[in-house]
């Protein structure tokens, strides 16, 4: 597993990684070299919103939420296609919540009821996938780090 470490500016090899929470794995293919063996691991809903926003040099095929047992209820992890996620804000509380839907369920984390006034907000949709044009990584090839596709940092 290649992890991009802003602080010393450098890519890091490690065998394993532990996740404890929610997180996506997009599924990409380089623009430049064409690889297509290759995720990024993208550890929240606000990162993701990001990616989508800043990545350059990669094409995102694909949008896979994997969901530990703590949430899902089951007692396994599970990765299933993401189709949306949303934030809700109370209008007359400090609560919220994000409210995650796959193709096989949906998985809300936070204490806002949702029958109460809020404000949402979109962090990620199906469409925000059709409509992502990739863009080209214009950069001098010293500053690529190599091995690494569509780095943000």
């Amino acid at each position: 597993m290649l992890v991009y470490d802003p602080i010393e500016k450098k890519v890091r090899t490690w065998s394993h990684a532990e996740i404890d929470g929610p997180c996506f794995v997009a599924t990409i293919t380089s623009l430049q070299t064409g690889e297509v063996s290759r995720a990024a691991l993208l550890r929240c809903a606000y990162t993701l919103h990001h990616y989508l926003l800043t990545v350059k040099g990669v094409e995102i095929k694909h949008i896979h939420m994997m969901c530990p047992p703590l949430i899902s209820g089951k007692s396994h992890w599970i990765m299933a296609e993401l189709l949306s996620v949303t934030s809700y804000n109370g209008l007359e509380t400090p609560e919220s919540s994000i409210v995650y839907r796959t193709k096989e369920s949906v998985y809300k984390i936070g204490e806002l009821d949702l029958r109460k006034k809020k404000k949402s907000r979109i962090l990620y949709s199906t469409q925000h996938l059709q409509v992502h044009t990739p863009e080209p990584l214009f950069c001098l090839a010293e500053q690529v780090i190599p091995g690494f596709f569509g780095q943000i940092g």
